[in-house]
């Protein structure tokens, strides 16, 4: 009974347009009554087979006139595991323009059974084995079947392809033809003018801090003649000069590239920087694509938020002079706090992907104002249809339906725009312009996008230009719908170890001031701490928390390269003299530093602060001149400053024996000592002279001349021995 009921249910919808008067009886356009009043689709049932697929191969002219004939080709596919037998494809169309982005949405999107008003053609396919695909093509006199003549409204109108299998809607595929009443194709004057740029995001993956050398071997991998990243740059420098994608370029990625041991990671390296080549549109993103929403939620201050977004690279490289436009952009739909993140990052203008639409749904120049507590932000508004059909351009998508989707959806806008420019009593106004932007996971197909951005250019209405035409315009005052003002995304950094990651860098940057290059010595751990910040760690919460965990311990062992070594209790005996401190280097640079002693006493007073070099790997003795005032215990605290006056290490702390006057005691001591001896040697010297036992000289004299008795003479002179 069910089978009954849905044949009789098909032969009705198939006898409808019978039942209506003929197309060719048809009253001209502007003599039709109001859209509103008709319908627009004929509804078959909503089942079909999701074994069976109808895809757009090609439709043309894609911009068809009054005497145009619009030819349809489709490719049908059997997915099932039997053989089709006797299909039936209908094409059909709509004779009234789309005239709103939704409607135009709300077709495209229906994936239902659904139908266009009036059925044009049909044609039949005997068989298509299982697996096997077929080929048909429809044609549908735009004059003479839809009696669209010169007197119809400029804009696209609704078209189907149906596949029955039996009676049965199998598949239905929506799509669009744009007309225009001027006629060959697309050769008349169009409403106004649409701009579009393209924008891609140039971003790499997550920097592992505990592997930095991993990062560069995935950008090398990127960056590869097939990488994603070099197809990127494919489209951004097409070799025939056709349109082209501007690019949002992290500097992280190409410095990777261009200090990369690869040679085609350099040749793309000098390619995007413009070595040799026509320089590509780019403007730059933050160091390492941080998430703004994860910054602006911890409550960071601007310099913050700016030492996070604009972190040291670590390595020789430099962006190019011509690289002077930055860009923000916030991952997902971002609340007016991450509109200021991007402002305190010092972003010339943020990228909104989501949100901020106008409120009446209507065209408008994707350029806005967003007032912050930091200030005006300048925003850019991507369109997120554009940019979602522009993305989808590859070699597994219909581009002959992409292109039929795009060229209706800026046809909408034209008129859109046009209509505004009338209710502005005629007042010239710039083309309106939009943006589409690419997802950061985007892997082109370079032929299938200049396809669609050729297609786009030559139906007449559209002109694809550089992003950096946009941002030197000035906002349109438009109404747009509010960004929510504070709005945390749970795959966000949480804001504690975000505020730890910010503390971290600032003792971090403060303390490698000791350092002639303060970038050689906090360059890498400085990259370490942004690396957990970055948008490529949301879809990896666990790995994430772990870079950082990593780089806070990082940077701690950083800030332990300098320590002071203890010497004992030294002991000032003199009212002036030196105590020595012992600084030790560990860290892989030569550091200067400030030694301060702070006594804890008024006995001892510190006279020299003094400023000294310390060797890599090295000690030194640095010398500290005092004076006592008073005898005691004195503790003395060390304290270590870098040239910023920053203190570099904990400060220590040791005592201090001062024997004020000592020195002076012990001198008077040994130097009365010394006289005691003195004159107790003379005293002595005298004395010895004056013993009664001595002999005189007239006592000695007889004794001489007297022969002696005991023992015989021995001359010892020669003249003795001569006599």
């Amino acid at each position: 009974m069910s089978h009954l009921l849905r044949a009789l249910v098909v032969l009705a919808a198939l006898a409808a347009p019978a039942l209506l008067a003929p197309v060719s009886a048809l009253p001209p356009a502007s003599a039709l009554p109001p859209a509103s009043a008709l319908p627009s689709t004929s509804e078959l049932p909503s089942d079909v087979d999701d074994g069976v697929a109808v895809e757009l191969v090609e439709a043309t002219p894609r911009v068809a006139g009054p005497g145009d004939t619009v030819r349809v080709t489709v490719r049908i596919t059997n997915g099932t595991q039997a053989a089709l037998q006797d299909l039936h494809v209908d094409l059909a169309a709509g004779w009234r323009p789309v005239t709103s982005r939704e409607a135009l949405a709300s077709w495209a999107d229906d994936d239902s059974s659904l139908t266009a008003a009036t059925t044009q053609a049909t044609d039949t396919v005997s068989r298509i084995a299982p697996g096997a695909s077929a080929q048909v093509t429809l044609e549908m006199d735009v004059g003479n079947d839809l009696q669209l003549r010169a007197d119809a409204p400029w804009g696209p109108r609704e078209m189907s392809v149906a596949v029955h299998d039996g009676g049965l809607p199998v598949d239905v595929l929506h799509t669009f033809f744009v007309f225009d009443p001027v006629g060959d194709a697309g050769q008349g004057t169009p409403p106004t003018e649409v701009r579009l740029s393209l924008v891609a995001p140039v971003t790499g993956p997550a920097l592992d801090p505990a592997d930095p050398a991993r990062y560069t071997d995935d950008v090398v991998a990127l960056t590869a003649p097939d990488g994603a990243l070099a197809r990127t740059l494919d489209v951004a420098l097409p070799g025939d000069g056709g349109p082209a994608v501007s690019l949002a370029v992290d500097p992280a990625v190409v410095a990777a590239a261009a200090t990369s041991d690869d040679r085609d990671a350099v040749d793309w390296s000098d390619r995007i920087t413009g070595t040799g080549t026509t320089a590509a549109d780019v403007v730059t993103l933050p160091t390492l694509d941080p998430d703004l929403a994860a910054l602006a939620h911890a409550g960071l201050g601007s310099a913050a938020i700016s030492s996070a977004a604009n972190a040291e690279l670590g390595v020789d490289w430099s962006a190019p002079t011509s690289w002077t436009t930055s860009l923000a952009w916030p991952e997902g739909l971002p609340d007016v706090e991450t509109l200021a993140a991007g402002h305190a990052a010092g972003a010339d203008h943020v990228l909104v992907t989501d949100g901020l639409g106008t409120s009446d749904g209507g065209a408008a120049t994707s350029l806005a104002q967003v007032q912050t507590a930091a200030g005006d932000v300048s925003t850019v508004v991507a369109d997120p249809t554009l940019s979602a059909v522009l993305a989808s351009a590859s070699g597994a998508a219909s581009t002959a339906e992409a292109a039929q989707l795009l060229l209706a959806d800026t046809a909408v806008l034209a008129g859109d725009a046009a209509a505004r420019s009338v209710a502005q009593a005629g007042a010239d106004s710039e083309p309106v312009h939009v943006v589409a932007a690419m997802p950061r996971e985007w892997s082109p197909d370079p032929e299938a996008l200049r396809t669609l951005l050729d297609e786009l250019e030559r139906g007449g209405w559209v002109d694809v230009v550089p992003l950096s035409d946009l941002l030197g315009r000035a906002a349109p005052e438009v109404e747009r719908r509010a960004l929510p003002e504070s709005e945390a995304d749970r795959a966000e950094l949480s804001p504690g170890t975000v505020r730890s990651l910010a503390e971290a860098r600032r003792a971090v940057s403060q303390y490698a001031t000791v350092a002639d290059d303060p970038a050689t010595l906090a360059g890498g751990v400085d990259l370490s701490l942004s690396a957990p910040l970055s948008i490529a760690y949301r879809s990896a919460p666990k790995a994430r928390q772990s870079a950082a965990d990593l780089a806070l311990t990082r940077a701690d062992e950083l800030r332990g390269g300098l320590s002071i070594v203890s010497r004992g209790t030294p002991t000032l005996i003199s009212d002036t003299g030196d105590l020595p401190v012992r600084v030790r280097n560990d860290l892989p640079v030569d550091a200067t530093v400030t030694v301060v002693l702070r006594p804890d006493d008024p006995r001892l007073v510190v006279e020299t602060v003094p400023t000294v070099v310390v060797p890599a790997g090295a000690s030194l003795d640095v010398p500290v001149s005092v004076r006592a005032i008073g005898s005691g215990d004195v503790d003395v605290r060390v304290e270590v400053l870098a040239p910023s006056g920053t203190p570099v290490l904990d400060p220590t702390s040791f005592e201090v024996r001062v024997r004020a006057g000592w020195e002076t005691v012990g001198t008077a001591v040994v130097a009365a000592g010394i006289a005691v001896l003195f004159v107790t040697g003379i005293w002595r010297t005298v004395r010895r002279g004056r013993s009664a036992s001595r002999t005189t000289a007239e006592e000695a004299a007889p004794a001489v001349d007297a022969p002696s008795t005991t023992a015989p003479h021995r001359p010892s002179d020669p003249e003795d021995l001569t006599a």
